[in-house]
């Protein structure tokens, strides 16, 4: 079974799965690819750098969700903390980007 979220992509419009890369910016949540593509248009070689790199951050999310619920509770609040890190960790790059390409 496949689980939306409550969120529709601020550029293409589709609904966003919980099992897909997405990030929150100044124009609401969006899937990361519409995200790389739109930020990719800007000629600045960081962003490509930060783009590698909140993708790596949005992946680690995904995976936490994944595995969360197989593991015993002490490992579990780990896994949640690590998660919750991850979130905060691509929001920041979420934001750097799109202050960087405006």
């Amino acid at each position: 079974m496949i689980l939306s979220t409550q969120w529709r992509c601020s550029i293409c419009l589709k609904q966003i799965l919980y099992s897909e890369l997405f990030t929150f910016y100044s124009k609401g949540a969006v899937h990361y690819t519409c995200f790389r593509e739109y930020a990719k248009k800007s000629s600045i070689k960081s962003v490509d750098i930060m783009l590698e790199m909140l993708e790596k951050e949005l992946k680690m999310i995904v995976d936490y969700k994944r595995y969360i619920n197989e593991v015993s509770e002490d490992i579990k609040q780990l896994l949640s903390d690590n998660e919750k890190d991850a979130e905060k960790h691509a929001a920041l790059l979420t934001k750097m980007i799109d202050n960087m390409i405006k």
